[in-house]
């Protein structure tokens, strides 16, 4: 499961450069560092134009069902085959941008708010798919099963790409690469309970609560 995420570099142009993207200049006013990134919120996505050029363009978080519903991640293992995201997969497959992803952990009264991020703070990128469906365009974040870091906190994590994958995701949709990552790639910070309104979104959501905890999750 994923659905609250980070993606805080300071403008477009630095996040574009990070996944070797070109924006348009009309987008690049809409952009601004977000914290807590939620379902039906406008973010970005990163995908391949005709001409293979990467393209990063705004979209909006979570498909939409017949039914009203909104689907927000798809599990890798099952989405090529399912009607919800059977077209995207082949001509929809996308980067998602982000810095970071939140977990929680815990029963009500000793809820802990996790922050997964890259070990050097650098952004990464989630599978995803993307659509226009009866609207602007959408995507979703496809999940694998948790690796070590995540098991005790969930069974599900978002399939994270390192940057010598995202073209051969892009491009030929190689379903090897939807596996778990590396244990290494990232780590857990405790940050504030705050992150748990999506009216909160600011800085102060990262703010360390047990830096000594960090890596113990269990």
């Amino acid at each position: 499961m994923c659905g609250r995420f980070t993606l805080t570099a300071r403008d477009i142009d630095e996040a574009a450069r990070a996944f070797e993207a070109e924006v348009a200049r009309e987008d690049a006013a809409r952009y601004r560092p977000r914290w807590n990134v939620a379902p039906t919120d406008g973010h970005w996505v990163v995908l391949l134009d005709p001409a293979g050029k990467r393209r990063m363009v705004a979209a909006r978080f979570g498909f939409e069902r017949p039914d009203g519903r909104l689907v927000v991640n798809a599990r890798s293992e099952t989405a090529a085959a399912l009607p919800t995201f059977r077209k995207a997969f082949v001509d929809g497959r996308c980067l998602v941008p982000v810095d970071g992803f939140y977990e929680w952990q815990g029963s009500r009264s000793e809820r802990r708010q996790l922050w997964f991020h890259d070990r050097g703070g650098k952004p990464f990128a989630f599978a995803g798919l993307a659509e226009e469906r009866a609207g602007p365009l959408s995507f979703v974040i496809l999940t694998t099963a948790a690796n070590e870091l995540l098991r005790p906190v969930h069974e599900r994590m978002p399939v994270v790409l390192s940057p010598g994958s995202a073209d051969a995701w892009l491009a030929r949709g190689e379903v090897s690469l939807l596996a778990p990552a590396p244990e290494s790639w990232l780590v857990a910070q405790e940050v504030s309970p705050a992150v748990s309104s999506v009216a909160n979104d600011g800085p102060e959501l990262l703010e360390s609560q047990a830096p000594e905890r960090q890596l113990r999750l269990l």
